[in-house]
């Protein structure tokens, strides 16, 4: 008997053979997690950021899928942004209303990714203390940045 493998309760095969995937094949994807997350403090906000897939170049996700495991019982200040800078926002790339447990498409880089918009993402909190226990309950996946 052989292993199905399953991401999300989702069974993974290959659309071009039609084949079981094996472990090593399943999609790995852009990962946004506390483990990688950085932080920056700045006029009153800290801003939990991750360096984007394409850094350091910029980024556009438009269409792209994530897949979202959100453990959190409040949303965050903000949506999930585009920026240059680790800081302050820039166009949005996930919602907060998007921000839960499921999959979802992300908007494009309304700046484009040439502008460096999309070097990093960020998520806007009042404190460091909500940002990182936040944080601490979430993963973003973006499938095949």
């Amino acid at each position: 008997m052989s292993t199905v493998y399953t991401y999300h309760n989702k069974v993974l095969k290959n659309s071009a053979n039609d084949k079981w995937l094996a472990m090593k094949e399943a999609p790995a994807g852009f990962v946004m997690n506390a483990a990688n997350a950085q932080y920056n403090t700045t006029s009153g906000w800290t801003y939990l950021y991750w360096e984007g897939p394409d850094f350091p170049n910029g980024y556009d996700g438009a269409n792209k899928q994530c897949v979202i495991v959100n453990n959190n019982s409040q949303a965050p200040n903000g949506n999930l942004m585009y920026t240059n800078d680790g800081k302050d926002g820039g166009p949005d790339a996930i919602v907060v209303s998007n921000l839960v447990t499921g999959t979802t498409t992300m908007n494009a880089n309304g700046a484009g990714a040439a502008s460096g918009y999309g070097k990093y993402f960020v998520i806007p909190f009042r404190t460091e203390e909500d940002a990182r226990a936040w944080a601490a309950g979430i993963t973003i996946t973006i499938l095949d940045p």
